[in-house]
């Protein structure tokens, strides 16, 4: 089994039913930063999913996946990180998370040819 950061898009991906990420997400050791819950409730909210059927998928995730909370020394390595790699500030806060034993799992092409990144296209 293999850790895996699970990202907005994966996510999206896995309830969209996209066989590879979740064999990806079902089979290894899921882990979601807590920004990664914030942007999957917009997005739900904004394709008007009922109130019930957006818990149901959140808790969901909170219940399948380590959640990754953001503190002030996770938050100062985001910053610094999204400066370096040219991401956007809530991409760097997922990419902070990522290292040598923990891949972050995206389908996001911003991260394309970034270290520590299993794409998935």
């Amino acid at each position: 089994m293999k850790n895996y950061i699970v990202d907005t898009y994966a996510w999206i991906s896995y309830f969209e039913g996209n066989e590879k990420f979740k064999a990806l997400i079902e089979e290894n050791e899921p882990q979601t930063p807590s920004i990664v819950l914030a942007e999957i409730s917009r997005i739900l909210k904004r394709k008007k999913i009922s109130y019930m059927k957006r818990r149901k998928i959140l808790d969901f995730i909170k219940e399948r996946s380590l959640i990754l909370n953001l503190d002030g020394e996770q938050a100062v390595k985001a910053g610094e990180i999204a400066e370096k790699e040219g991401l956007y500030l809530i991409d760097g806060i997922i990419y902070s998370y990522a290292d040598d034993n923990t891949y972050l799992l995206t389908g996001d092409k911003h991260f394309k040819g970034k270290q520590f990144v299993k794409l998935i296209e």
